[in-house]
């Protein structure tokens, strides 16, 4: 019978990657609930530059992603994630250089540019056992929610007594932090060795890489944080509009979260029902497309909207859960695993580019009703799209 218990190492490496994802990610998630106010009163600031301002760490995101994957396979995962975690910290002082909005744009490209999270998901399968990997990013993924929930709770608040630009200095100190614990607590992978390969080799690397089981995993986390970053554009105005003030917002936030939480840790721990298993990925878009019908028909209506809200927070988390995990169990040559990850985290921080940057073109013109239209179209084509790939 074989043992499914951590061992310190596997406990150890799960941990402090866990307190990183959760530090860097407080200063990516800070800017949400507050930029779409505070952006406003930066030199030149409107609205199609704040969701540029969003988008654009995405969007260098997106460009060093996989250079950053195929150099980790080649030369290391642990170096190339402490130069990642520089880069950060450097776009993060980068962003408080001026009160202008094209610093702050500028800043926040730089921080995307230290693209670290699919060599650090190819070094966590490298360092996990297959058996412990579900539990290990399951604890990952939820710490992405912890700190998605402790920015929108903390970053009103400490905006309003400290000012808009001490979220970076705070995203500067975590990332000196981040680069101490990876450097001290995190062992090099076994699998780091450079090894010859013929020219014809990476022909096959392109053709493996990018297969139809792949690409479903890859247009999933595309669409997923797409709709998020597009969501949380609109959420917190239609939460004032249904009466609840901006202060209390984190309230509802907190809430729908800690219930997902709990769902989700009982999926992954207890629930064993096949067929959900097997049709996670669908049943999960099937329940963001009535999320956004519910968001659709709210008309205002408070309760709805935190139904809704809550409806998505479920889905979403899980499928955070399921799709890493599921892709690096897919992945049968190991030497591949840093560009494919890197390519799964490209498509993630396309999905959060496309979102912003279109949430900030299209909310000039359009309605928010046509906006939650467009969203529960995106999310049918989805649908659509992972049925395909799937079959």
């Amino acid at each position: 019978m074989k043992n499914y218990k951590m061992n310190f190492i596997e406990l150890q490496v799960t941990l402090s990657f866990c307190i990183v994802f959760l530090l860097r990610m407080l200063g990516v998630f800070s800017v949400l609930p507050i930029l779409s106010k505070y952006g406003l009163y930066l030199n030149g600031g409107n609205k199609f530059l704040i969701g540029l301002s969003i988008g654009i760490y995405g969007v260098t995101q997106i460009i060093f992603q996989i250079p950053f994957g195929i150099l980790s396979d080649r030369f290391g995962r642990k170096q190339l994630i402490i130069f990642g975690l520089f880069v950060f910290f450097v776009g993060s002082l980068v962003s408080v250089s001026t009160n202008s909005i094209w610093s702050l744009i500028i800043g926040r490209a730089i921080q995307g540019s230290g693209a670290i999270s699919g060599v650090s998901m190819a070094l966590l399968s490298d360092l996990i056992s297959e058996e412990n990997r579900v539990k290990s990013i399951s604890v990952i993924g939820a710490s992405f929610a912890i700190s998605f929930l402790i920015s929108i709770v903390s970053a009103p608040i400490i905006t309003e007594n400290f000012g808009f630009f001490s979220i970076f200095w705070i995203s500067a100190i975590f990332s000196i932090f981040c680069i101490l614990i990876v450097f001290f607590l995190i062992p090099s992978s076994r699998n780091e060795k450079f090894r010859h390969r013929k020219k014809n080799i990476y022909q096959k690397k392109i053709k493996y890489i990018f297969n139809k089981k792949f690409f479903r995993f890859y247009l999933g986390v595309f669409f997923l944080h797409f709709l998020l970053t597009m969501s949380f554009l609109i959420i917190p105005y239609e939460l004032e509009l249904s009466g609840l003030l901006l202060h209390n917002h984190w309230i509802v936030y907190f809430t729908t979260i800690i219930i997902s939480f709990f769902i989700l840790f009982f999926i992954v721990f207890y629930f064993k029902f096949y067929f959900f298993l097997k049709n996670v990925i669908e049943i999960c878009i099937f329940f963001i497309f009535l999320s956004f019908l519910f968001f659709l028909l709210s008309q205002h209506n408070l309760i709805c909207l935190i139904f809704a809200l809550q409806i998505f927070f479920i889905a979403f988390n899980i499928l955070e859960i399921f799709f890493p995990s599921r892709l690096s169990q897919e992945i049968t040559i190991n030497d591949y695993k840093g560009s494919i990850m890197s390519i799964y985290s490209t498509s993630q921080f396309l999905g959060i580019a496309c979102g912003g940057i279109l949430n900030g073109w299209l909310y000039t013109f359009l309605s928010v009703t046509d906006l939650f239209l467009f969203e529960i179209f995106i999310t049918f084509i989805w649908l659509i799209f992972s049925f395909f790939c799937k079959k």
